[in-house]
């Protein structure tokens, strides 16, 4: 009876070793999916909020989160006029958010200054930022 108990026990810790990481990463794309939703619409306060729920910090999941083909949160924050998510980002990811280059090969000052170089005046402010942070 007892060889069966350890048995049993020994089989549900490994089962239960085997569907963990599975939960871990799916709950890691959801919030990462929300992470990328909210610096879309600007919303700093839902950002803080679900990293506290999560129990994460921004700095260490940072340099994995890529939203589709906008790359980096702050890359998403930057075209998308959201400010004040731009703000947060900055101040929880750290500096190497800003100087690591993107997919293109670009750092996010590098990618800002050519937004702004092409037209768009309103991204001044973000490279305002981010080279304040440097």
């Amino acid at each position: 009876m007892k060889k069966f108990i350890i048995g049993l026990f020994s089989s549900s810790f490994i089962f239960c070793l085997s569907i963990t990481p599975a939960k871990a990463d799916e709950d890691l794309l959801r919030l990462a999916i929300s992470l990328c939703d909210f610096a879309k619409t600007d919303d700093r306060s839902q950002m803080r909020r679900k990293l506290k729920a999560a129990g994460m910090r921004l700095r260490a999941i940072y340099p994995a989160i890529q939203c589709g083909s906008d790359g980096s949160l702050l890359r998403v924050a930057t075209l998308n006029n959201a400010f004040d998510a731009a703000k947060f980002l900055v101040s929880k990811a750290g500096v190497d958010s800003l100087t690591t280059p993107g997919a293109d090969g670009k750092t996010l000052i590098q990618f800002t200054e050519e937004l702004i170089a092409g037209g768009d005046a309103s991204k001044q402010q973000f490279l305002d930022l981010y080279k304040s942070k440097l």
